[in-house]
């Protein structure tokens, strides 16, 4: 054969080193190639890990707030199953204490009558302590020489202090759909009400509506909103003459020309806020000043939209009494004079101190009202020695049939804290009987209903009361 010539040979070589090259260099490739794909599932991986890690965390701590609200819910609704226990039972404790408590009232010159209602609803953290801690179980038998070993105390354990406030003690605004006399009355506190000389520059000075509302007319919408027909009420001619006011003009059009606009509701109100809905009280300086000064203390609350219609003289704050007793002397001193009101607030306030406190009632009737605050014995010389003057009231009868000492509506305000959960509770207890409702059902599956002596239905047992407000939040 003959040799093939060195120009051919030195093309093959290069062409094998070429190719030897790029296997050598495209299994590199591959390599690279296949770790980038291992890098990437890996952090697919990873990322899909951390993403059911953080459902998994999301889920149990959902399911852990859901189980602390839940039991931060029932702690809250068993304090209000307490507060109703608790004021159920007041007859009963009235009962236990009357032999200490006669004495004290007769030392204070009330005779030995039996006492009236004992606010025992002022002392509700103390009675039911027991049930939020051991602590106030103990608290509670050292200052009652009770045995504090009970069973299943002290479970409530997120259960802030229950608050008990005695909504009698209030004006009831919602008084103005009984009837026009009930209207007149209410005119009247408010008038008394509103009457202090330190809310006078409210009455004089645009509110947040752009117009001057002054006292008459601030009564005239209160009425006005609240009561069932379009006839304006004339708190004109009620402060003026204090006699019955009557009208037959229609209503204003006030509410129809704001921005938003809006009715009257013309039927009674459901709530205190809505009570912002008057004119003049959508002004916050004048809200915190005359129907709500301490937010955080609804005791001292001035109005409210439950309750009998009359004010329990025993519990109500100072400005509430000064604004009844105002309401029938408008001339007198604490009624025009403001060193005059401050002093009647603060020396009623002092006195309630000292009487509520140790769960002494101050006055065993209306009767007994009205006459210490003319001045009269047992307890008018008292107050007069302190610096209150007598009231001249020019219709007794008509402030005693405003009053009462024995409250039947209460709301019951409960807070309960579980981990990171948080309920409050407002619920309105109405302690007084009911009428059973005629039921369609019953009589057609051939149950009787109970029947008074004079043929109506029987009236529901007022045993825990009846709950005619609720809101939780």
């Amino acid at each position: 054969m003959s040799a093939q010539p060195a120009t051919a040979v030195k093309p093959r070589r290069a062409t094998r080193r070429r190719l030897r090259h790029r296997r050598r260099n495209g299994g590199r490739m591959e390599r690279g190639v296949a770790m980038i794909m291992v890098l990437a599932a890996i952090s697919l991986l990873y990322v899909m890990a951390e993403q059911i890690r953080d459902e998994v965390l999301t889920y149990s701590l959902a399911a852990s707030v859901g189980r602390d609200q839940l039991i931060a819910e029932y702690q809250a609704r068993s304090a209000v199953n307490l507060a109703r226990v608790l004021l159920h039972a007041e007859p009963t404790l009235r009962r236990a204490i009357t032999p200490i408590l006669t004495p004290l009232m007769a030392m204070m010159g009330r005779g030995f009558a039996a006492p009236p209602q004992i606010p025992i609803w002022e002392q509700a953290d103390l009675i039911l302590g027991p049930f939020r801690s051991r602590e106030g179980a103990q608290m509670l038998s050292e200052l009652a020489r009770l045995d504090s070993g009970g069973k299943n105390l002290g479970g409530l354990t997120g259960l802030s202090p229950v608050v008990i406030c005695d909504e009698d003690a209030k004006i009831n605004v919602n008084s103005a759909v009984r009837s026009s006399v009930q209207q007149i009355l209410l005119g009247r506190q408010l008038a008394g009400l509103g009457g202090n000389p330190r809310l006078q520059p409210y009455f004089t000075q645009r509110d947040t509506d752009g117009q001057f509302t002054d006292l008459q007319t601030f009564i005239a919408n209160v009425v006005d909103y609240v009561d069932f027909d379009e006839t304006a009420f004339d708190a004109q001619s009620l402060l003026a003459t204090n006699a019955q006011a009557a009208s037959t003009a229609p209503e204003d059009s006030f509410f129809t020309q704001l921005r938003p606009a809006y009715r009257r509701r013309n039927a009674p109100l459901d709530s205190v806020q809505e009570m912002r809905m008057f004119r003049g009280l959508g002004d916050d300086d004048l809200w915190n000043a005359m129907v709500d000064p301490d937010p955080s203390d609804p005791r001292r609350r001035t109005l409210t939209v439950w309750g009998q219609g009359a004010v329990n003289v025993n519990t109500a704050n100072a400005q509430t009494l000064r604004a009844i007793v105002c309401a029938y002397s408008p001339d007198a001193l604490p009624c025009t004079d403001p060193a005059q009101a401050s002093n009647f607030i603060t020396t009623i306030t002092m006195v309630q101190s000292l009487t509520l406190s140790m769960g002494i009632p101050l006055f065993n009737s209306a009767q007994n009202f009205v006459a210490t605050i003319q001045g009269r014995p047992p307890m008018g010389p008292m107050l007069q020695t302190l610096g209150l003057q007598p009231f001249v009231v020019r219709n007794a009868g008509e402030l005693e049939r405003s009053i009462t000492t024995e409250s039947k509506v209460f709301s019951v305000m409960a807070e309960a804290t579980v981990g990171a959960a948080h309920v409050r509770l407002h619920a309105v207890i109405d302690m007084r009987a009911q009428p059973a409702l005629p039921s369609t059902f019953l009589r057609a599956s051939g149950v009787t209903l109970t029947q008074t002596a004079g043929g109506t239905p029987g009236v529901v047992s007022s045993q825990g009361g009846t709950i005619i407000y609720w809101r939780e939040e």
